[in-house]
């Protein structure tokens, strides 16, 4: 019950001695209440008539007095209730929250009490309440709905209703005591005896279910008692925990899920339930369903970092990276202790899947700037400098990764990515043999060769295409010098990479590089007559003539072309050599 409750406990306690020992109202005057008889009280009846709710209260405990003996049941009158809540501080014609009213009950020492609804309907009244045990809220007994044309018609049905329901009680103490006198059988059997008094009986069902659970019976028996309390009280939220925890040991997270879902629905805002809901869709990787759980509890309990974190998990696992990001920034800012190493990790990589490069580099920075000495983060800035085109920077924060920890693997590859990207290719082909001679990767580091060797090639076949067309000596020494820087890097590339399909490329690169060289110093050396550009010519299509065939397996169609070339440069080259190269 609310403050208000507490701060007038003392009132309450002395209202309380009044109902237990002051003469009873006029009309009761000639009636003794019976000490031992179970006590009941009625909350005010909610409704948007306040007038009518006092009416319809009023008329439910005078019904409940009139028709139950005293000697069975005392029920609080209406002047003492107004009393107790008025003092308490709530106004008489409003109804009390179920959990207030069961705080009221306990402090009135009664055993029972009945809260509930009222309206007007087009030919009447209806009222649809419910009886619950004041010793656990759980312990509900819904009553069948009682319509008349008037309010004491539509109370009479109730009254009746009430004391049909009231048929399982002693049952089903019975079954609670022999419960806690570890007696299972008979508590069963006393339970079923309330159901036989009964059918409609939940408390006794209850109760029956309280005791298998407590002595650990058969998921089966468990979960069928749980399902008859269900059909008699949907929201029942004993019946609707024990379901789920019996279909979940029995192996069907389907149904356990569902009945979970069905157990928040009776009291949302109860946050520890939605953690319990959440991390069971979690674990049956139900995100989706978990996703409206989880904002809804968040929107309706702001700055609860304990849901924030939860809903940050539930987003980041579904895919959602948008929502995902964005509740991550806003639970740090409530709790930095959050914002640990794997929240940076999360955050970055969400950025990265929602396309959004400069959060995602934003990120890394701030996970390095609190974990300064973490290679992970070092390597996601790196990655990031260099998506943004931050090649300088990107190399000055792989360097850091080598100080730290120089054996890093994947490391110097991608200082020569970063080389590479600069078009500085000494330093890219440093840092490639550097990285091999490190143990990265072949294939990656191949591959990076291949890359640079394919695009040196271009301007290569154009320096001879021009010396070609211009046939002078500077022009054949330019495309010797261009195709010359190709064949390192397919040498080292043909070296280093372990797929078939890439060495063939490599291999079809430099063949055609080398005869491209051929070629040139062949067409060039007659002029001066020169040895050196005899045996270079020579030289090179003894390499092309077998590299070519290797990288026919790459590109055959071409391979075709260039082939009939390859015997006739070789036949000159070693003419000229022979007649310019005279001992």
């Amino acid at each position: 019950m609310k403050a208000r409750i507490g701060y007038a406990r003392s009132m309450v306690a002395a209202t309380v001695l009044m109902v237990g020992v002051a003469p009873v109202a006029s009309a009761q005057a000639t009636r003794t209440p019976n000490p031992n008889a179970p006590r009941l009280v009625v909350g005010t009846l909610r409704s948007s008539d306040k007038k009518l709710s006092v009416q319809a209260s009023e008329e439910l405990r005078s019904r409940f007095n009139a028709d139950i003996p005293f000697r069975m049941l005392t029920v609080i009158s209406s002047a003492d209730y107004k009393t107790v809540v008025e003092q308490s501080g709530y106004p008489y014609d409003e109804a009390l929250s179920s959990g207030d009213l069961g705080s009221l009950a306990k402090l009135l020492r009664t055993d029972e009490y009945v809260e509930g609804t009222v309206e007007k309907t087009a030919t009447g009244f209806i009222i649809n309440a419910s009886l619950t045990l004041t010793r656990d809220a759980g312990l509900t007994q819904p009553l069948p709905p009682a319509e008349g044309d008037r309010l004491a018609r539509a109370a009479s049905a109730l009254s009746r209703s009430l004391q049909d329901a009231r048929k399982q009680i002693d049952f089903e103490k019975k079954c609670n005591m022999q419960g806690r006198d570890n007696k299972p059988a008979e508590a069963i059997a006393s339970a079923r005896a309330g159901v036989a008094a009964y059918p409609q009986a939940t408390l006794a069902r209850l109760c029956e279910l309280n005791v298998r659970a407590g002595f650990k019976q058969p998921p089966d028996s468990i979960l069928a008692v749980s399902l008859e309390v269900l059909k008699y009280d949907p929201k029942s939220k004993v019946a609707l925990a024990y379901a789920a925890q019996a279909y979940k040991d029995k192996g069907d997270d389907q149904s356990s899920t569902d009945m979970l879902v069905r157990l928040l629905a009776t009291d949302p805002a109860n946050t520890r339930m939605v953690e319990d809901v959440v991390n069971s869709l979690g674990a049956a990787q139900k995100w989706e369903l978990a996703k409206p759980v989880i904002a809804q509890a968040i929107k309706d309990n702001p700055g609860d970092v304990r849901l924030m974190l939860l809903g940050f998990k539930v987003y980041m696992n579904s895919g959602d990276n948008k929502n995902g990001t964005a509740l991550g920034e806003e639970m740090v800012k409530i709790d930095t202790s959050l914002a640990d190493s794997t929240f940076f990790d999360k955050m970055v990589r969400g950025y990265e899947k929602d396309s959004a490069a400069a959060k995602a580099a934003e990120m890394a920075a701030r996970a390095v700037a609190k974990f300064p000495t973490n290679a992970v983060f070092l390597g996601m800035l790196g990655q990031k400098q260099l998506d943004m085109g931050q090649q300088t920077e990107a190399i000055a924060t792989f360097r850091k990764i080598l100080e730290l920890n120089p054996k890093a693997p994947g490391i110097r590859t991608m200082v020569a990515r970063s080389f590479d990207e600069m078009r500085q290719t000494d330093s890219t082909f440093v840092w490639l043999r550097l990285a091999k001679a490190a143990g990265d990767d072949n294939q990656t580091i191949g591959v990076y060769a291949l890359r640079v060797g394919n695009r040196l090639l271009k301007p290569a076949q154009d320096a001879l295409n021009k010396a070609q067309q211009s046939k002078l000596s500077e022009d054949y020494q330019a495309a010797i010098s261009a195709n010359q820087s190709v064949v390192p890097w397919m040498n080292f590339a043909d070296s280093t990479l372990t797929v078939a399909e890439n060495k063939n490329q490599a291999k079809f690169i430099l063949g055609v590089a080398s005869l491209q060289i051929a070629m040139a110093a062949y067409s060039d050396a007659p002029k001066t007559k020169s040895c050196e550009l005899a045996k270079m010519a020579a030289e090179y299509i003894m390499t092309a003539n077998i590299n070519l065939p290797a990288g026919g397996r790459f590109a055959p169609d071409a391979v075709a072309q260039l082939m009939p070339v390859v015997p006739q440069v070789m036949t000159g080259a070693d003419q000229m050599t022979k007649a310019y190269c005279k001992p």
